[in-house]
């Protein structure tokens, strides 16, 4: 005998029902998510390309056009070693990239721009590994309008590499902590290698990661140490190259203000972008008060209203981010002090990550998520303000030069250190350097924030003022003789622009150029090379 009996469906609610029976609204939300990552990468893209021109290069920047990257692949090799302090990934790179685009600002500037860009969906894999879907979208648009992030993805320089690599390396080491699997642990020892290879600070992120996945997946070692091992073969490899790179004038102009200003400058910067001493000017703290605001609001939620996982995710990025900043203090406390805001930069990612997760979390869901859209709101407002404000740009060398204008006679221009590289950039003329002696000037220009049309003490009575120049930041006080009069480099040094240290630059017609600079184009290369350290560079 058969019983017959009717099978009634039970409902089934939550997690569950979307593992039995994957629901349109699931698909929807991915959609969703799919399409905010991709408008938010493009409006970073946006943001990051279009001024791309805008601003004139500022000094470092010009080192690298200027000095490393024309001529053979290994004429940059040889300059990126006696002339920079960076690792050689992102001269190589620009190299080929400038051979196909030019040195223009937009030129060279794009490569930065891509990478800065790429950074920007690397986020939304960071925060989903990190925490959820929701802390990955939040984290995207972090990325995509953090000013400091935009504005070395601007800058001809190696900072934009840093934080993508550094931002690769923190997604894989996450993704090897959960897993433990070989193929996460290879990635996480590419991308560290590659960070490496961009700059010696990523030296902090990676030595963190390293001591982490050492400890936790300990009863993986064979695993680990392999991947720890290529690391660490890559990080030999570099020690000749800091050996030779090795120069305190790249420094010394690091430790004229305290260790603890710099690292309230670098907390300034990681919430406004570089509107501080990089710029030449104080930082401009009341445009972080908002930023400030969101950031405390996020840790708040974190930890009041974060889950025991959220919390305990968050505060494995809360760790590598204070982690980098701490043992770069130490590094600066008991050996050479290197620290500055751009340096800092493998810290941002992990510390945006927090902020991620906080405004991600499950309990506040609206309230965060209200908080996040404000927050990147308020950066992209405030990143085409700068656009538009020269005051929070960097210098206008283009502008100032242009105003400078062809010299007619032997000329001296005598600005504040960071600019002399820059001017002699826009004049097109081979100005150079003047290292010392005397030489027959005509006519001489002071370039800095402070310039009088009184005639300044050290110059002798036959020069006149000749007209003031000021544009935004910058003056210009120009004074000439009605023939030329012999000056020293001390006596021009010694003119008030407004900066602490001054060079002089001499250009002049094609026909005067065996009248200036005359012992500096003979010296032979070894001294060329000495003199060239003395000018240093603005690079940590």
């Amino acid at each position: 005998m058969h019983s017959s009996a009717t099978t009634v469906p039970i409902p089934v609610e939550g997690p569950a029902a979307a593992a039995v029976e994957p629901s349109k609204e699931g698909a929807s939300r991915n959609w969703a998510l799919i399409l905010g990552v991709f408008w938010l990468t493009v409006a970073a893209g946006v943001i990051r390309f279009v001024p791309l021109g805008v601003q004139s290069f500022h000094h470092d920047e010009v080192i690298t056009v200027m000095r490393v990257l024309p001529g053979s692949f290994g004429h940059m090799l040889h300059e990126m070693k006696v002339s920079e302090s960076n690792p050689p990934l992102y001269y190589v790179l620009a190299w080929l990239w400038t051979h196909e685009l030019g040195r223009s600002e937009w030129g060279i500037r794009s490569l930065s721009a891509l990478v800065g860009t790429l950074t920007v969906p690397a986020g939304y894999a960071i925060g989903r590994q990190l925490a959820s879907r929701r802390v990955g979208l939040i984290l995207t648009g972090i990325l995509a309008f953090n000013p400091m992030l935009i504005w070395y993805s601007q800058e001809a320089r190696s900072y934009a590499m840093l934080v993508f690599f550094g931002a690769l390396s923190f997604l894989f080491f996450l993704r090897a902590l959960d897993s433990g699997r070989k193929r996460e642990l290879a990635l996480w020892a590419l991308s560290s290698a590659l960070a490496l290879l961009s700059h010696y600070f990523a030296f902090f992120l990676v030595g963190i990661e390293a001591v982490w996945l050492l400890v936790a997946l300990r009863d993986r070692w064979k695993a680990v140490l392999p991947a720890l091992a290529g690391v660490g073969l890559v990080g030999a490899a570099l020690l000749p190259l800091i050996a030779a790179q090795a120069n305190p004038n790249h420094i010394g102009w690091i430790e004229e203000s305290g260790l603890g200003i710099r690292f309230f400058q670098t907390g300034v910067s990681f919430l406004i972008g570089e509107t501080g001493h990089v710029i030449a000017e104080p930082p401009r703290l009341q445009y972080a008060v908002v930023p400030l605001i969101a950031i405390v609001v996020a840790v708040i939620l974190l930890f009041a209203a974060g889950s025991r996982r959220e919390r305990r995710r968050g505060g494995i990025a809360l760790v590598v981010g204070l982690g980098v900043l701490a043992l770069a203090g130490l590094a600066a406390a008991v050996g050479k002090d290197y620290v500055v805001e751009r340096n800092l930069l493998p810290a941002l990612v992990p510390l945006a990550a927090v902020v991620a997760v906080g405004l991600g979390v499950t309990r506040a869901r609206l309230a965060g998520m209200l908080v996040a859209v404000a927050l990147c709101a308020y950066w992209l407002a405030f990143d085409v303000y700068v656009t538009q404000t020269p005051n929070l740009q960097r210098p206008d060398f283009r502008g100032a030069a242009k105003a400078l204008g062809p010299a007619h006679g032997a000329r001296a221009i005598v600005s504040w250190r960071l600019a002399g590289d820059p001017l002699r950039w826009y004049l097109k003329d081979d100005a150079m350097h003047w290292f010392g002696g005397a030489e027959r000037i005509r006519e001489v220009d002071l370039v800095g924030k402070k310039a009088n049309v009184e005639l300044p003490a050290t110059l002798p009575p036959a020069f006149r003022p000749a007209g003031v120049v000021r544009m935004g930041r910058i003056t210009i006080a120009r004074y000439v003789s009605a023939k030329p009069a012999v000056l020293r480099m001390k006596q021009l040094n010694a003119q008030m622009t407004g900066y602490a240290a001054n060079t002089v630059v001499l250009d002049g017609p094609p026909a005067l150029r065996f009248t200036l600079g005359e012992n500096a184009k003979t010296a032979p290369s070894h001294e060329l090379e000495a003199r060239r350290a003395q000018e240093g560079s603005n690079e940590g």
